[in-house]
């Protein structure tokens, strides 16, 4: 079984990031998460791991928020996203598209954001999603939707703004 945890560290950091969006919170949440899995010896189906896990980090951050008086919620800080790196060719096609992305995903009503998170970046399914953040699968998929349309509209309104050069800026 410790294993098969180890196998998902880094998905249960990168969640734990995406909810905090605070580094040092998130290696705690994440820390936290694996002990209570460690100690517990309750997980018989090593595929439920992935769902298993990530739901004890949110009931960690919403404990976490409710002991601080916050409502979970979160700014994702740029400094603190991890990318693969791309080739230096990539990177140059890539950097303002993932800016883009980003900035259009904090524009995402919370849930919505979380619901794409799990789906898109932790490649959960509908139902796995589901059980993480404990609503229907309708919700979910409604929740999907929704910022996924939100996603394409912040995303088109941004493609149509011109581009603007201050003086003295090199041209990429």
């Amino acid at each position: 079984m410790h294993d098969q945890l180890a196998d998902h560290l880094l998905r249960v950091y990168r969640f734990a990031m995406h909810l905090c969006g605070d580094q040092h919170t998130a290696e705690d949440l994440a820390q936290e998460a694996m002990l209570r899995a460690v100690r517990s010896n309750s997980m018989r189906d090593p595929k439920a791991a992935k769902v298993w896990l990530l739901r004890i980090v949110e009931n960690l951050w919403i404990d976490w928020c409710r002991s601080k008086g916050r409502r979970p919620g979160h700014e994702i800080a740029d400094a603190d996203l991890e990318y693969r790196q791309p080739s230096p060719e990539e990177q140059v096609l890539q950097a303002d598209e993932v800016e883009r992305t980003v900035a259009a995903m904090r524009c995402l009503p919370e849930r919505q954001r979380t619901v794409l998170h799990l789906v898109a970046c932790e490649e959960l399914t509908v139902g796995q999603t589901a059980d993480v953040l404990q609503i229907s699968p309708e919700a979910v998929r409604s929740s999907l939707s929704m910022a996924r349309a939100r996603m394409r509209q912040v995303l088109r309104e941004v493609r149509e703004q011109p581009v603007t050069i201050q003086k003295g800026e090199p041209l990429s």
